[in-house]
């Protein structure tokens, strides 16, 4: 029974043997109400039973207090230890994409980056063309998502920064998906003298005739420089906004808490984002 209803059904008690109190009071009938509540107030009976029912009524609140705090902090610690398993989880996306970006991804661009910039400097420059595929990094983006949504009650913030970061992985896999079947399609190409200058004009995204233009591959770069970075940074930030609240758990639970987990990332400034550029969503931190 919780604490409402038992406060209800108590004064539901209270309020009808009051009535039958006063109804039955020994005093003549002719009696005020006020002649015969104070009757049964001066009763020895009355006395013995408002006595006991007053210290059962104090011990039955009080179990029922301490039961339901006891309740309390299990769903604290539930809650806090669920906490730590989506950290676990998020430091484990986060790392996977700042290996991503080290093993392939930052080398890709920077490579693809200083050819464009040699080639405005001499058009006539020879290139190389870097096709070797972009596969998408499993992550635990899946349980991440079941344990907030469905196992944790965490606040709004916490919760908004989510979505970017599911967004930002679905992403990264499309632009990696799109960018292989450009690759198998650019390899089909026949591959002579007369078509080797048009393969290079549609690898760099320039005009290869009067009005033609494919400049899908740099746009398949570009995208996958910022979503890399996008993994990278929502994932801190939602790890950032969690472990805030997981702090704020520990705080109410008091002595005893768990220790809520923090981030321990790979290595290298220069793998990191700008998080600068996510400003707008630094305050659902």
């Amino acid at each position: 029974m919780k604490r409402n209803d038992f406060i209800l059904l108590t004064v539901f008690v209270s309020t009808l043997l009051a009535i039958v109190l006063i109804a039955f009071a020994p005093v003549a009938q002719e009696a005020t109400i006020t002649m015969r509540v104070w009757s049964i107030l001066a009763s020895p009976i009355s006395v013995a039973v408002f006595s006991t029912f007053i210290a059962a009524f104090a011990g039955t609140w009080g179990a029922q207090a301490l039961a339901e705090r006891s309740a309390d902090r299990k769903a604290l610690l539930a809650e806090m230890r669920t906490t730590n398993i989506a950290l676990g989880l998020i430091l484990t996306i986060t790392n996977t994409y700042v290996v991503t970006k080290k093993r392939h991804i930052r080398d890709l661009v920077r490579d693809y980056k200083g050819q464009v910039a040699r080639r405005e400097q001499n058009p006539g420059a020879t290139a190389t063309l870097n096709l070797e595929p972009t596969y998408p990094p499993s992550t635990p983006i899946s349980e991440l998502k079941e344990i907030m949504c469905g196992r944790m009650t965490p606040d709004t913030k916490v919760m908004i920064l989510l979505s970017p970061l599911e967004q930002s992985i679905i992403g990264f896999a499309s632009t990696a998906s799109e960018r292989n079947a450009w690759i198998e399609e650019f390899r089909r190409m026949p591959d002579n003298q007369s078509t080797s200058e048009k393969k290079l004009l549609i690898f760099f995204g320039l005009p290869y005739a009067l009005g033609r233009r494919d400049d899908r591959y740099p746009k398949y770069i570009e995208a996958l420089e910022y979503q890399t970075d996008d993994c990278i940074a929502f994932s801190i930030l939602l790890g950032q906004s969690l472990s805030a609240y997981g702090e704020r758990l520990a705080k109410q639970y008091g002595e005893g808490a768990p220790i809520i987990s923090t981030q321990g990332l790979a290595k290298g400034d220069d793998l990191m984002p700008d998080m600068s550029a996510y400003a707008e969503w630094v305050k659902f931190v």
